[in-house]
């Protein structure tokens, strides 16, 4: 398989745009055509992967701005099912990388569950982006399979695009960061019958420099098992986190085990775990 990224231009590539987003999401979803031609025209940055001249994965941004500042903001990633996990999502978005810094872009933000573990690896521990901003239910009550149930609160993910920290994820894949604190837990948890993950207590105090915030590794599944424990994780870790970024911490790593039932965010306060955000 040889699978091809770039960025799209023609009308008739945006056109493919909308038959892969109604595959991928919902024909619901799905941008208008009209819309993917103006936004492409003034700043819109819209890329493909393609195999054997078919589209089968896509993302696209827009420029916004946040606090004063332009920044890209990347709204949709997806891929056909059986191109799934095989981390063509990574080398999507280090080809968006170096089309924002082409734009003349220096950050790119993006927004997603933090209850997802795998998204979670992603986007921090894979990409080396920060949160610093809880968003309760960002986007309403939605009712696909995703979402049903449960608000949609988000991270806001910040990618600072010539960090020292996004550059070391982009040459040396896989080196771990060493940050030199001992973390504290901020939230306990027990496994039921099921081998579900189950909150127990969060932490009230925030002394410590690192903290560590336990989400389920695999949350869909235990949507499926047990609602109320799914919506008692949204509501434990969303005061949670909502207090320490009050409190100054940022998320700076996502750290997992095969054999833990969760997976652990790491939060510090300390500007040396940001490894130069914002900062060539």
């Amino acid at each position: 398989m040889s699978i091809i990224m770039r960025k799209l231009t023609e009308k008739s590539e945006l056109k493919q745009l909308e038959e892969l987003e109604a595959a991928v999401w919902s024909p619901a979803s799905v941008i208008p055509l009209h819309m993917t031609l103006t936004l492409q025209k003034f700043g819109g940055l819209f890329l493909g992967a393609f195999d054997e001249g078919r589209m089968i994965g896509f993302l696209y941004s827009f420029p916004g701005f946040r606090d004063g500042q332009p920044h890209l903001c990347s709204h949709m990633l997806g891929f056909l099912p059986e191109y799934r996990k095989q981390g063509l999502g990574v080398q999507m978005k280090w080809l968006q990388r170096d089309e924002a810094l082409l734009l003349g872009h220096t950050c790119i933000t993006w927004t997603y569950d933090p209850l997802e573990a795998v998204n979670a690896y992603l986007n921090i521990a894979k990409l080396g982006g920060i949160v610093r901003h809880y968003l309760p239910n960002c986007y309403g009550n939605l009712e696909d399979d995703m979402n049903r149930g449960l608000p949609t609160d988000r991270f806001l993910v910040e990618w600072f695009l010539e960090s020292k920290r996004v550059i070391c994820k982009q040459t040396e894949p896989g080196v771990q960061a060493a940050y030199g604190e001992e973390a504290v837990p901020a939230l306990s948890y027990a496994c039921g019958g099921d081998g579900h993950p189950r909150v127990t207590a969060i932490s009230s105090e925030f002394h410590a420099e690192t903290l560590l915030v336990s989400v389920p590794s695999r949350f869909q599944d235990l949507k499926k098992a047990d609602m109320s424990a799914a919506i008692a994780w949204r509501e434990q870790t969303g005061t949670l986190f909502t207090k320490a970024f009050s409190a100054g911490y940022a998320v700076v790593d996502v750290l997992r085990s095969e054999t833990e039932p969760v997976v652990h965010y790491m939060l510090s306060k300390s500007m040396a775990a940001l490894e130069g955000v914002g900062e060539k």
